[in-house]
């Protein structure tokens, strides 16, 4: 495998030319010449080491830029209003990520299922990827931290951490901070793409998530997973999006009455219980999951009435069920998102309310 080589999805917009740092691309392929375009694509302050830089052709787009860095990240340039949305609230991204997601799990399930000779294309394989985000709330993984830590996220998962069965995929690999994760994931359409690519292979200490055939298999890259969301989701969104919305979905159904996993601690504060539950679907810390990962009206949306029927209504057809079960419904994720929207109206309402008297 040659490293990591990566593959860039981007909507119709300007592409600026690698090494050319004011020549730009039109949506027809032709130099961009028109003043006004240049000189808003010059008030963005693209650094000139960023490759892959793509901006949008609307000057009112929440994102106006995105390149890859030094090392190959997705970074990101926004619209002074976008920027203004998100200094108010960390977590606004996260919702409108939110509300972009049942359209974003449209795509994917397209992806995963369309007519293909192999399950190892381009779109399939990140369809995978992106769907095991959604479901198992893997951190992404950097090749750097693998090589000299020795831990893993996703995109950097050997073939060695992970056994499929049937429709059941179990990870087991040594994360951030060398926690140790044991994830199960059970999507049918994700595993016939796993399983395709460990068939590749006999060798343990290859690298899953690849594109092609040897010797020109090229490893995907998070620059390639981040600009397939952004593709898609219309958001600048990266893959922690997801573990911040499956946090603060898991925290809401706790407090909202959803029982704990089998052998997560129990304790008589609702808080500390919902804070568990987040820090198990994590992989990390209740103090890490409530600090930077759950939403900070999350339990008290969670106790609201609500909340609380959709929740009940899963219960109800799932005596058995769990926490896990209730968050990964489609009807508790929507009441949580509009219960949080509601939230923020009301307390943004009544701060510019107490800011003019």
């Amino acid at each position: 495998m040659s490293g990591v080589d990566s593959v860039v999805l981007r909507p119709a917009g300007l592409t600026r030319l690698d090494g050319q740092v004011e020549t730009w691309r039109g949506v027809n392929g032709a130099i961009v010449t028109d003043d006004v375009t240049l000189e808003r694509l010059r008030r963005l302050a693209i650094p000139p080491a960023w490759t892959h830089v793509w901006a949008s052709s609307d000057p009112d787009a929440a994102v106006q830029a995105t390149g890859l860095d030094a090392r190959g990240r997705t970074q990101y340039r926004y619209s002074l209003e976008a920027r203004a949305r998100a200094d108010e609230n960390k977590f606004s991204r996260m919702l409108e990520f939110a509300e972009a997601l049942p359209a974003l799990r449209q795509t994917v399930q397209r992806h995963l299922t369309a007519p293909v000779e192999n399950h190892t294309t381009l779109h399939r394989v990140v369809a995978s990827v992106v769907r095991l985000l959604d479901f198992g709330l893997f951190r992404i993984g950097n090749e750097r931290y693998a090589k000299s830590n020795h831990t893993y996220g996703l995109l950097t998962l050997r073939r060695r951490h992970v056994r499929v069965s049937g429709s059941v995929m179990n990870f087991e690999f040594v994360g951030k901070e060398h926690l140790e994760h044991d994830v199960l994931v059970e999507d049918a359409d994700a595993a016939a793409v796993v399983r395709a690519l460990l068939n590749r292979s006999d060798d343990p200490s290859e690298r899953l998530f690849a594109i092609g055939a040897p010797p020109a298999q090229r490893a995907l890259s998070s620059a390639t997973v981040n600009s397939y969301l952004h593709c898609h989701s219309g958001q600048a969104a990266t893959a922690k999006v997801f573990r911040t919305w499956g946090a603060t979905v898991a925290a809401a159904t706790v407090a909202a009455g959803a029982p704990l996993s089998e052998g997560l601690p129990r304790h008589r504060a609702l808080a500390l219980n919902a804070f568990e539950a987040a820090a198990e679907v994590l992989g990390d810390t209740p103090a890490v999951a409530r600090a930077s990962y759950v939403h900070p009206a999350a339990l008290s949306v969670g106790t609201g009435n609500a909340v609380r029927e959709a929740v009940e209504r899963v219960l109800t057809d799932k005596p058995a069920a769990t926490y896990r079960s209730a968050m990964r419904d489609p009807t508790v994720q929507a009441t949580v998102l509009k219960s949080l929207l509601t939230s923020v109206k009301a307390n943004s309402s009544m701060v510019k309310k107490g800011s003019s008297t």
